[in-house]
């Protein structure tokens, strides 16, 4: 429970420390606060994905409770991303990022892998709340496909 307050209080930390950067004239640095941001929300949703993935493949041992934990923080994450993805923040800002400037250019594409990473992330949520690992495998293989969709089309490698 300490380690979610903790990531919730850097996540808010990041979030506000955006906000104001976002507000600043200059547009560097708010494209920088966004990719920061962007980079702070993904830090913690595959924190949280990578980590139950190992109970799911048997590389850790499987603690429900956790795995609930986790799956939650997934879909949370999931509804922050996109506004993780603001106009300013592309490669053509000048600010390093692994978004490809398609993500920007087809954002009708874009908003609908987001879409669909959302729908699979809260379903793996409610999965992960029966306490059942084989419950839990298929929502986390289709939450995993739904992020590496995205990922294949819109991420440098």
């Amino acid at each position: 429970m300490a380690l979610k307050k903790i990531l919730l209080a850097a996540l808010a930390v990041t979030f506000v420390g955006t906000l104001a950067h976002a507000q600043a004239p200059n547009p560097r640095a708010a494209a920088e606060a966004a990719v920061k941001y962007r980079q702070s929300a993904y830090t913690v949703l595959g924190s949280n994905f990578g980590r139950l993935g190992g109970m799911v493949s048997g590389r850790a041992p499987f603690d429900a409770k956790q795995a609930q934990t986790f799956a939650e923080r997934v879909a949370f994450m999931a509804t922050i991303v996109p506004e993780a993805f603001p106009a300013n923040s592309g490669p053509d800002s000048g600010v390093a990022t692994k978004a490809k400037a398609e993500l920007w250019a087809n954002q009708a594409d874009f908003q609908k892998l987001i879409k669909d990473m959302q729908d699979k992330t809260a379903a793996l949520s409610t999965a992960a709340k029966s306490g059942d690992l084989d419950t839990i495998k298929a929502p986390f293989g289709a939450a995993a496909a739904s992020c590496k969709a995205c990922h294949d089309k819109y991420k440098l490698d």
